[in-house]
């Protein structure tokens, strides 16, 4: 069955093709008697009547010789080839040729200028609503560039090299403008500001009073002008370069110099919060900053000065752990005299701190204790005593996400070596296991502090009774 199907459908495939064959040999044929009829003189074109036998006169027009197209390999002519020509060819080319009517076309040259220049002045119009005045100024000097005879393109130019400071820059463009246009008021009014900026208060007032020949209400230009006029010191009087034969005050010769007046200022009381910022009537040294030029300043290294935090109406801390080494050794008697602090050499070079247990300040935060861990880093039965002040469900609020590998490592090491001083150093181990990321320290642990971990725990099981599942909780937190 399925061979039967398969011999019809090759059977109507060979008669699609026999007739696609046919037809295009007959289109073939209809071609051929065409083409042999017309070179016989005997084809007849089906053309349209004519409607006039008057044949009118076109104009004779010289066509110009089609120019050889360059071909592609030939680089020589190519790097001859003018670009700037043709494309300008192309442009006209809508004109018409510039022998037929060259005002015409320049004139059309000109008019696709200025829509050019336009489109660039309004997109700069809009940088500078946005305040972006470099890209308004590069917009407006594209706009020169096509049209050199605007004086809006000048004006609006100056204003953005006004509001970046650029005050030279802006009183040229705004001159400029002022040579096309000199009734422009805008350019008037944003040369006088810039001039007014540089110093030059004669000039900017000279633009001013332009202002008000062409525009009496102008009441910006009249409040700019009196404020230079203050400034001045004229007070409305003519400036030395008007001519006129008044003497002015500045001309007029001096015969006495005024002796200046000596007035007495009244003392006046400081405020109480005054008072209480110099110190006044407490027993204290307030340090107020110094302020000195960069050339007059101390090229020492600057020296640590310890900050602590004193109550209001104290003028002196509660209890202090830390003093500062560098004033012992320089003989500083500023020092708390209530801390009990000895100091002691080793043998390497270090120095042991004994400071006694209830002169300890108990931390709230990492930076606290790593001050206090730092300060403590010769005596380590010290660093054994602050840590055993430490409640262990506070160490994670304490370290927060702070915690360092080798701090972790000298927490455990102390604990180790003065497991005597903790009523509960498995508590410790579980407060270190909740810090966050403890997970990527315990990655870190040394064999050395994993051998301290399994002594810790030995000892929290033979010492403390731990029970056996914690004691493999905490194996498996420290990756023992």
């Amino acid at each position: 069955m399925e061979k039967a199907f398969e011999i019809q459908r090759q059977a109507r495939d060979n008669v699609k093709s026999l007739q696609s064959y046919l037809t295009d040999l007959q289109n073939w044929e209809t071609e051929m008697k065409r083409k042999e009829a017309a070179l016989n003189g005997e084809f007849e074109q089906d053309l349209p009547p004519v409607r006039s036998k008057v044949r009118k006169e076109r104009p004779v027009v010289s066509k110009k010789k089609q120019e050889k197209r360059i071909p592609a390999a030939d680089y020589k002519a190519w790097e001859k080839f003018d670009v700037e020509k043709a494309c300008e060819e192309v442009d006209m080319a809508d004109v018409g040729p510039a022998s037929l009517d060259s005002k015409h076309s320049e004139k059309d040259k000109q008019e696709k200028l200025r829509e050019e220049a336009q489109y660039e002045k309004e997109r700069g119009n809009t940088f500078v609503k946005q305040e972006k005045w470099s890209e308004a100024i590069v917009c407006y000097s594209r706009a020169i560039e096509l049209v050199k005879d605007d004086a809006i393109y000048y004006a609006n130019r100056g204003l953005c090299y006004l509001k970046k400071d650029s005050l030279h820059q802006a009183e040229k463009d705004c001159t400029e403008a002022l040579k096309l246009d000199p009734t422009y008021v805008k350019a008037l009014q944003r040369r006088a500001t810039a001039r007014e900026r540089l110093g030059s208060l004669r000039a900017a007032s000279s633009d001013l009073n332009e202002v008000l020949k062409l525009e009496p209400h102008n009441a910006a230009a009249r409040r700019q002008l009196e404020a230079i006029k203050a400034r001045m010191g004229t007070k409305g009087a003519k400036s030395k370069s008007s001519p006129s034969t008044t003497p002015t005050i500045e001309s007029q010769p001096i015969t006495k110099t005024a002796q200046p007046k000596v007035v007495e200022l009244e003392t006046i009381e400081p405020t109480p919060l005054e008072k209480w910022r110099d110190g006044v009537g407490e027993n204290i040294t307030v340090i107020k900053p110094v302020k000195k030029p960069p050339h007059l300043r101390s090229k020492r290294a600057l020296k640590h000065i310890p900050i602590q935090e004193i109550p209001l109406g104290c003028s002196k801390p509660k209890a202090v752990s830390k003093i500062d080494l560098d004033s012992l050794a320089q003989g500083d008697t500023n020092n708390n005299s209530d801390t009990k602090l000895d100091i002691l050499p080793k043998e390497d070079g270090d120095i042991i701190h004994n400071v006694s247990v209830d002169k300890m300040i108990v931390p709230v935060n990492s930076v606290q204790f790593m001050n206090e861990w730092k300060y403590l880093k010769g005596s380590p039965e010290a660093r054994g005593d602050y840590l055993s002040i430490i409640d262990p469900s506070a160490i994670p609020s304490i370290f927060a996400n702070a915690l360092e590998s080798d701090v972790l490592s000298q927490v455990l090491h102390t604990l180790h070596d003065y497991k005597g001083k903790f009523t509960h150093a498995g508590r410790y181990l579980h407060a270190l296991a909740r810090v966050k990321r403890f997970s990527a320290l315990a990655m870190f642990l040394s064999d050395g502090d994993k051998e301290v971990v399994n002594k810790l725990l030995v000892h929290c099981k033979t010492k403390e009774g731990l029970a056996d599942e914690e004691i493999e909780e905490l194996k498996k937190k420290y990756e023992l």
